[in-house]
């Protein structure tokens, strides 16, 4: 028996928080979860291939056809962040349609939004729960055609009808699998600031302490795999090649004792693998009896192999790290830990927001201020939007607009809108003229790039750095005010342009692949830019108004953070564990 796995490309959008030209190019990673998808796959006796549509360029057309030689007897989809859905649901639509293959999605959101997901009737199967554990218990079901109301966190369309069974095993991370890497073409991936192939991401913990207020993983505990796990891991990515790893955890470096013990064993085996992580400032400092740099911690990572560290730094003024409740100031201490780290050998990239809840425009440009004073080796903007499952999206959609905004953008009852920004006084126009500002503030000094050409390591590098230089100063921006004809038509050059150097040099999520790719492409963008009169308006009352939605029920208010829909429903005494399936009202 096979699984296709089928990995659609995605592109940026009205609600994102980055620049366009930082979403096309900030890195071109492998969809870890169908490494896991793989295992529970292989646990059954299956064949598995990927097709990663970003990675390869290859259209839908291409694909179908590759998908229909090879074979398979059903097909995955990921539903892993909802900002991408609607990107990923036109294929697998014209795919089952297609080939008349069954298809299965799971992921992160699959397991919020199982109602939602299944009423596009593309999707034969949905995992709620964890796709290693699932598989080894729905594949052999799948194979018989029968027993489905014996597999957990399934929802199965049967009759006309979405059944849904019951809540599964919640493993801890620790008893995940290593995914399985064998299936990506580890030579295509890089992060923007990469700098060896092979290249990959992984996750050594997942979960956050921590109650930042912009943060979907707000207080949503915190589970580790052990060192000689994550020393598994890397062994297995050096056997295939790969020579960079950038960890995507939350907070890789919350354990102190976790992570010296793995940056010591890196460096005792003598592994060669660089790797990043991401980090709160102070987890570099608060295990430190001198109330400051925890210099022995800092200096074994650089010894293990710890290329950069993403530190969330976020602003530059005290009240509004308050309001985000980062619980952190722009203390000394902050400076003399990025030192520390710097002094190491250790890049640093800082993240920053702008637009947070009480910015003006003095302090997102004293924000600005600070990252460039700082130590930093690379600095991120991004601007503050309301994400899904934050208290943000809480206070300011539901409570106040009365519409469950991401659950009906991914049943596709609403389209892409910009979200309210209420607790600012900049508009998002003009937080992104402020973002592009910010970068040319912070790369464009002399000094700092004197320092970067001193430390590029390839060709390839240099070029993507040029490359997104160039594409952030041509690309038109969102208008501010009413733009008149004349500015259409320069706008709508610089698209032009900016999109025909994009085809010579192919972005991971370049618009113009989009709208068909080439010259073709890139006239398409240029003629949108014509057509563009102003600002996009943003979700209000008055819109919700016109979309006809329903506000939701009062027992479907979004809680402080996220809670899987299977759980929820045993949380709420309407589906008992291993009880028989339901039958959601779905058609």
């Amino acid at each position: 028996m096979k699984l296709a796995l089928v990995y659609p490309p995605f592109f940026a959008k009205a609600f994102n928080e980055n620049l366009a030209t930082v979403d096309d190019e900030f890195g071109l990673f492998p969809h870890i979860g169908f490494g896991w998808v793989a295992r529970g796959a292989q646990a059954a006796g299956w064949d598995v291939r990927l097709w990663d549509a970003p990675a390869t360029k290859k259209s839908l057309d291409t694909i179908t056809k590759e998908v229909e030689a090879y074979g398979p007897d059903l097909i995955g989809f990921s539903s892993h962040a909802a900002q991408t859905i609607q990107d990923m649901l036109p294929w697998a639509k014209a795919i089952r349609s297609r080939t008349g293959i069954p298809t299965v999605t799971g992921g992160y959101e699959a397991k919020v939004y199982v109602e939602e997901l299944m009423s596009h009737g593309c999707f034969d199967f949905l995992c709620g729960g964890e796709g290693h554990v699932f598989l080894p218990e729905f594949l052999p079901a799948f194979e018989r055609g029968s027993g489905y109301d014996r597999v957990a966190d399934l929802a199965y369309r049967s009759g006309g009808q979405t059944h849904i069974t019951f809540p599964g095993k919640r493993p801890l991370f620790s008893e995940f699998p290593t995914p399985d890497r064998s299936i990506f073409d580890n030579s295509l991936y890089y992060s923007h600031i990469s700098q060896r192939k092979h290249f990959t991401i992984g996750m050594s913990e997942v979960g956050c302490p921590y109650p930042c207020t912009f943060c979907c993983m707000r207080q949503s505990g915190y589970q580790a795999r052990t060192p000689e796990q994550v020393l598994t891991e890397i062994e297995e990515c050096i056997a295939l090649g790969i020579r960079e790893i950038d960890w995507f955890d939350p907070l890789m470096l919350h354990d102190r004792e976790r992570a010296m013990a793995i940056a010591k064993e890196i460096k005792r085996r003598k592994l060669d693998v660089i790797w990043s992580c991401r980090s709160r400032v102070d987890s570099l400092s608060h295990h430190s009896t001198k109330r400051g740099p925890d210099e022995e911690f800092i200096q074994t990572l650089a010894e293990g192999g710890c290329r950069r560290i993403y530190f969330g730094v976020e602003a530059g003024d005290d009240d509004v790290l308050k309001g985000m409740m980062k619980g952190q100031s722009t203390t000394a201490e902050l400076r003399k830990t990025l030192e520390c780290v710097q002094a190491a050998g250790i890049m640093s990239l800082g993240f920053f927001i702008l637009g947070a809840p009480g910015d003006t425009k003095e302090t997102v440009r004293k924000t600005v201020d600070f990252s460039v004073s700082l130590p930093l080796a690379y600095a991120q903007y991004q601007i503050a939007i309301i994400k899904p499952h934050t208290e943000l999206e809480r206070k300011y959609v539901v409570d106040a607009l009365g519409i469950d905004y991401w659950r009906e953008y991914v049943k596709g009852a609403v389209s892409e809108h910009l979200l309210p920004t209420p607790w600012t006084e900049l508009p998002r126009a003009a937080l992104e003229d402020e973002a592009r500002r910010a970068y040319f503030k912070f790369y464009a000094r002399p000094r700092y790039a004197l320092s970067m050409l001193r430390r590029i390591e390839s060709f390839e590098e240099l070029a993507r750095y040029m490359r997104v230089g160039v594409q952030l100063a041509l690309r038109p921006l969102r208008p501010k005010t009413h733009v008149s004809t004349l500015k259409r038509y320069g706008r709508a050059a610089l698209a032009f342009v900016e999109a025909a150097l994009t085809v010579a040099n192919p972005g991971a999520r370049h618009a113009v692949f989009k709208n068909g790719g080439g010259l073709a492409g890139a006239l398409s963008l240029a003629r949108g830019e014509l057509r563009r009169p102003g600002p996009e308006p943003t979700l209000s009352t008055e819109r919700v108004a016109e979309l006809g939605i329903a506000p939701p029920p009062a027992d479907a208010q979004i809680e402080n953070k996220y809670v899987p829909f299977f759980d929820k429903l045993t949380q709420s005494g309407l589906l008992p564990l291993k009880s028989k399936p339901t039958a959601a009202k779905v058609a």
